[in-house]
């Protein structure tokens, strides 16, 4: 190849390492801003067998350590979660589903035990009104090349069943994830905290024109206990059936904040709906580079 053959192909590549460096600083900002558990407990197994682990998987070759979401498992291979983890927030684009890698089956994020499931993703789905200003429509669903068997029967995961009618308020919950602790760091062991449902007109009466239909609050307004960043997408439980999706909140278990979640009830037709299609994309930079040396080869 003639010298502008080879600056042609030396540009490509550098665009490209420059194009890993932005997703990377995506990635850190991310981590900055998803929610957590605040003033948790260790999670039991068998009561959070339908609780994922939602990674980017450039980041998890040291297994665990691209956990940026949690999720739902809602059937053999479908994953609930919130539409902002699927979002990169860098790029103001969505994710590509072979970004990717969900982990089911573990307590620790970086233990990988014989019931561990490690599932790529093969396609993804999400509602084109989301808005990562307003967080309206935060739901987003994952799924899986690999999942549960079709009889769906495993030792340490099993699915949820969805709400099918509005949670009162005042009754106990369960919100469980990796995300941030009272020590601002994200916890290697699955935590659960309880926290209640709020009152629509309380919840509207604090976030006032921010709460939107489909969302909802739980927590506790004297502060405390929470969720925060780190256990964005995570599931709220009431009485082992999926109420709601972690999603948003002002601070993390502040008096009087209490969490914003994805009201599951109100989406339930939109979620059960959505069925999976084969997803096959390459990166655009990945696009670019190999165009690239197509063109520096053809033209020596």
């Amino acid at each position: 190849m003639t010298r502008r053959s080879w600056l042609l192909g030396w540009t490509c590549i550098t665009f490209w390492m420059l194009s890993c460096r932005t997703e990377l600083i995506g990635l850190q900002n991310d981590l900055q801003q998803q929610p957590r558990i605040i003033n948790g407990s260790v999670a039991r197994a068998d009561e959070t067998r339908h609780l994922v682990s939602i990674r980017l998987l450039r980041h998890d070759n040291n297994f665990g350590s691209g956990h940026i979401c949690g999720g739902a498992l809602i059937a053999p291979r479908k994953v609930l979660t919130a539409a902002h983890c699927l979002y990169n927030n860098q790029r103001k684009r969505y994710r590509r589903a072979s970004e990717f890698v969900v982990v089911l089956g573990t307590l620790n994020r970086f233990e990988r035990r014989n019931g561990t499931i490690v599932s790529q993703v093969s396609s993804m789905a999400y509602m084109h009104t989301f808005s990562p200003d307003s967080m309206r429509d935060d739901v987003g669903i994952l799924f899986l090349r690999t999942g549960l068997l079709s009889d769906g029967v495993h030792l340490t995961v099993a699915p949820i069943q969805l709400a099918g009618q509005v949670t009162p308020s005042g009754r106990l919950c369960q919100v469980a994830g990796w995300g941030r602790t009272e020590q601002s760091s994200l916890s290697n062991i699955l935590l659960t905290a309880n926290v209640s449902t709020i009152r629509l007109q309380t919840c509207r009466m604090i976030y006032k024109s921010g709460l939107l239909p489909g969302m909802m609050c739980a927590g506790r307004l004297q502060g405390g206990t929470d969720s925060c960043q780190g256990d964005s997408g995570g599931p709220l439980v009431h009485e082992g059936r999926l109420v709601g999706v972690v999603s948003w909140g002002y601070g993390c278990a502040e008096p009087g904040l209490p969490g914003v979640y994805v009201d599951v009830q109100y989406y339930r037709q939109w979620i059960e709906e959505r069925s999976g299609a084969p997803s096959c994309s390459l990166s655009s930079s990945l696009l670019i580079l190999m165009l690239c040396f197509v063109v520096a080869v053809g033209n020596p």
